[in-house]
């Protein structure tokens, strides 16, 4: 048995109530003890010790809702966040290469656009090659005509249900995808386009970005036959394997038969039950359920109508939506529901309940609700009733994104309650980035969580608008958001027992920082992204800041 103890640190343990301590051992990959002082016993009891001068020390961070194949290949994509449309042109003239097949971009802001998205001011630069660019929150797809016609997607073809090809008052095709018109056509033709080397090398890329920002764990939230076939490759090709625990939710499509969405979630249930035997970092929680869309396109679902009128329903119409909560409650999986506007969290909620009717109790349902932007209090109170994880992305209100949403809604009162997160001091909070939607890093987020201010965006000054200043009431404690990017989001996966906290007989995962949010405030979050000195799995140093 190897044991290394560590000494003259500030570490946040995450469990509620506790100090920052002074010192802990870990010995066979688990805490075994923390505590104020390592006298000589202690430290003649160990195989190796560790000075961290001063340094804090935080549980490993688990990212509670994240793509890891999309964020990996998104760093491979232009970025368009904050451009104009001319700016936008002007990108994909300079990454255009002679042997250029495709373009791809990513998170377009439809307010700094300056107008609106069209393939015509996609045509007048890339008028031979197609053009795809994502917004920023992956729920809408700018096309230029050469990317319409490679789907085979022209003004006859029907939309799919929960999902729109946006036409002009001609009828004619404008360009921009909304919902399953982007997953069930633009995803699948984006991934023709990959081979499962292309699908390794974005893995590469997402675990190194987790592991350089302190995150130990992840849970991808719209898993796929070919992205888990690329993470079981992962495993044995690469050395080591997998470098953290992936938590995976299998996306479930609205669309197709009552037939094909159950013979979905037993496919689930039997990726679950394989990957349970193999004992490896990956294993499959339960599905995801994309009810509604977005509040930037106007596509979340709302109880009341946006600023210009419009007012759809939910992607997953609720009659749908209750036999496969249920089903999948039954089989013993998790139930992810993608749910924005308050419409989709009550609808969510409604299928919830059907399901702990209809089937006899169990120990762990963990229910959870993804994103709850537009909520109303009782949506909350019925949440923190039925134990549901709320599952928050506090990147989302960054402002940087912020000004489009409220205009949507048309800055009534609902923008006065946006991300309410200290409403949820009595439920199951988890934390996560939502990445490639927003920067993956940890400590930006916490920054936007603790402030509202920008963390994605540093440079963006503090609003003086008095209504948005009043949003300063659902801001956390640093300790508190802290606990939700831990313990919460390990509470979500149902493995709270294992890992979250630096407790006595659960995982050795932390980080080790360089800097100190609790000496200094939380500004020092801000620009963190070089946070994070050592980060550690399993009692194991995967990565150092050299």
């Amino acid at each position: 048995m190897s044991s290394h103890l560590f000494v003259n640190g500030r570490i946040f343990t995450s469990v509620e109530g506790e100090p920052l301590h002074a010192s802990f051992i870990i010995r066979d990959g688990k805490v075994q003890t923390v505590g104020d002082s390592a006298d000589e016993k202690i430290r003649n009891s160990v195989d190796r010790i560790t000075d961290l001068e001063g340094a804090v020390v935080l549980p490993g961070l688990i990212d509670g809702h994240t793509h890891l194949i999309q964020m990996g290949a998104s760093q491979t994509k232009i970025e368009m966040l904050g451009k104009s449309a001319l700016e936008v042109q002007k990108a994909l003239l300079n990454a255009r290469q002679p042997s250029s097949l495709y373009l791809l971009g990513k998170s377009f802001l439809f307010d700094a656009l300056g107008v609106p998205p069209t393939k015509a001011t996609l045509d007048e630069v890339i008028p031979d090659i197609p053009v795809f660019i994502d917004s920023a929150d992956l729920h809408s797809c700018w096309l230029n005509s050469k990317a319409m016609e490679a789907l085979k997607i022209c003004k006859d073809t029907p939309a799919p249900a929960g999902g729109e090809f946006v036409r002009d008052q001609d009828g004619e095709l404008t360009g921009l995808f909304l919902e399953t018109a982007v997953t069930e056509y633009v995803w699948p033709y984006i991934a023709s386009l990959l081979t499962l080397e292309d699908r390794l090398d974005s893995l590469d890329r997402a675990f190194a970005a987790y592991l350089v920002s302190g995150v130990t764990g992840v849970v991808d939230m719209a898993m796929d036959e070919e992205e888990l076939v690329a993470l079981e490759e992962y495993h044995r090709r690469r050395p080591g394997g997998l470098p953290m625990r992936v938590a995976a939710h299998w996306i479930v499509s609205p669309n197709g038969t009552a037939e094909e969405r159950i013979a979905a979630v037993q496919k689930a249930a039997e990726h679950r039950d394989r990957l349970a035997k193999l004992a490896t970092p990956l294993s499959m929680s339960g599905i995801k359920i994309i009810c509604d869309g977005v509040v930037d396109s106007c596509t979340a679902y709302l109880s009341k109508p946006y600023a210009n009128g419009l007012l759809p329903g939910p992607i997953w119409p609720l009659d749908n939506l209750k036999p496969i909560v249920a089903l999948a409650d039954s089989l013993g999986l998790q139930v992810a529901i993608h749910a924005i506007g308050d419409a989709a969290s009550s609808s969510a909620l409604d299928a919830f309940e059907y399901a702990v009717t209809a089937n006899p109790p169990q120990t762990m349902p963990r229910f959870r609700i993804e994103h709850l932007e537009v909520v109303s209090q009782e949506s909350i109170k019925r949440l923190t009733k039925l134990g549901v994880v709320a599952s928050l992305q506090p990147v989302h209100a960054d402002p940087i994104y912020q000004p489009n949403w409220r205009l949507q809604l048309g800055e009534d009162e609902r923008c006065d309650r946006a991300f309410p997160w200290t409403e949820y001091h009595n439920s199951h909070v988890a934390f996560g980035s939502d990445a490639p939607t927003a920067p993956h890093h940890p400590f930006p987020n916490l920054y936007t969580a603790t402030t509202r201010r920008s963390g994605v965006d540093p440079s963006l000054s503090p609003s003086t608008d008095p209504r948005i200043l009043a949003l300063d009431r659902f801001n956390l404690k640093l300790q508190k958001a802290i606990q939700y990017y831990t313990a919460g989001s390990a509470y979500s996966i149902r493995a709270a027992d294992q890992r979250g906290t630096l407790s006595p007989g659960k995982a050795a995962d932390f980080c080790i920082l360089s800097i100190d949010p609790f000496a200094n405030g939380v500004e020092t979050l801000r620009e963190a992204q070089e946070g994070v000195s050592q980060t550690w799995i399993g009692g194991q140093c995967v990565w150092k800041r050299d």
